[in-house]
């Protein structure tokens, strides 16, 4: 059997994934990009910061954002019985954009290929092992591919990282129960935020027209109050104030949808031969906002490491991941400072869990 080679190969064909190819391009490495299929079809919208725009134009792949949506600020009802309205104006940034994820996430995939890249669609890694001085992986759909430095770049499971044998530290168990709404109401161009006793609303608008609606909550309160199942998470959607005015909830729905969005990082960011990227490197709570910026930022950082490591030479790798420890521990700072604004609700279990999370943990080369 004949075996493909490459100098690296990148699991997961998402922003981070896609990103790192185009930035390894523009280096002059060749590598493969392996794109497993969605385990479901449900897609969930995404805010993109007005930083993702400069991110986008460094890799060369601007044109991803059009025919988004125009995102200029967040209106919430967090930690007070007033309604806030932040613009980015006011911070002296641009706008941003609420986006069609799955139509974001194809636009960057394609100009990998266009400019190249060998993508390998409905793949994954099945096994991976030592084989010389890089890895031997048994790709679904392609056989074995020799590759000198592997990039996990899917997702929160960090998959191909776990086969490795490094550990995934997860801080919470937060999920997002979303469904779509039929028009987008009166959120064209803000994110609604609503504080909650059991959890917290989000709701954009999207450029189909249609309307996200998601509650973040965690795993066992959903189950307890039955939030996961359409008869309650409507009714508890109905109850809300500020959401269920600017996006009134349909009489019925046939399903919810849910999702991983817990906080968490893996133990290390990079070793000899591979490095994380993405969600699969640190996964932030969506109250950041700050996704696809965080995996463009990574893909960026680390497209240098990775030719570093073709070469034998560790050190960038090393400060790849004194970045990542830096970034995540200001991030749990932030995610503390954050959830501590909300005191409407101490008694109840999802603040109190956030009121005592940690404000730092390390993520080591």
């Amino acid at each position: 059997m004949s075996v493909s080679r490459y100098p690296v190969a990148i699991a997961g064909a998402g922003p981070a994934g896609s990103a790192v190819a185009l930035a390894l391009h523009a280096l002059g490495v060749e590598a493969l990009l392996l794109d497993r299929p969605l385990a479901q079809p449900f897609r969930i919208g995404e805010s993109a910061t007005p930083d993702v725009a400069g991110l986008l134009d460094r890799l060369g792949a601007g044109h991803a954002l059009d025919a988004h949506l125009r995102y200029h600020g967040n209106l919430s009802l967090w930690g007070s019985e007033t309604p806030r309205l932040d613009h980015f104006l006011h911070r002296g940034q641009g706008h941003g954009w609420h986006l069609d994820r799955a139509r974001f996430d194809q636009a960057l995939r394609q100009e990998a290929m266009a400019r190249g890249v060998t993508a390998l669609g409905d793949s994954g890694v099945d096994g991976i092992a030592p084989s010389g001085d890089g890895w031997r992986l048994q790709v679904r759909g392609l056989g074995e591919v020799e590759a000198k430095v592997v990039v996990d770049a899917g997702g929160r499971r960090s998959p191909l990282a776990s086969r490795l044998g490094v550990e995934r530290h997860r801080l919470d168990r937060l999920q997002a129960l979303a469904c779509h709404a039929p028009n987008h109401g009166g959120l064209s161009g803000y994110s609604l935020v609503e504080a909650a006793p059991y959890g917290w609303w989000y709701a954009a608008a999207l450029p189909d027209g249609r309307a996200l609606a998601t509650l973040m909550v965690d795993q066992d309160l959903a189950r307890e109050q039955k939030l996961d199942q359409p008869a309650q998470f409507l009714a508890a959607w109905r109850a809300t104030r500020l959401l269920a005015e600017r996006l009134p909830p349909p009489a019925r729905l046939d399903a919810v949808h849910a999702f991983a969005a817990h906080s968490g990082c893996v133990a290390r960011a990079a070793g000899r031969g591979w490095i994380c990227v993405g969600d699969a490197l640190m996964g932030l709570d969506p109250l950041t906002s700050s996704g696809i910026s965080g995996a463009l930022g990574d893909a960026l950082a680390a497209a240098p490491a990775i030719a570093a490591m073709l070469d034998g030479d560790l050190a960038p790798a090393r400060a790849y991941a004194k970045r990542a420890d830096d970034g995540f521990r200001r991030y749990l700072a932030e995610r503390r400072r954050h959830y501590r604004q909300e005191t409407r609700w101490p008694e109840q279990p999802f603040w109190q869990r956030r009121a005592f999370a940690p404000a730092a943990l390390a993520v080591p080369a």
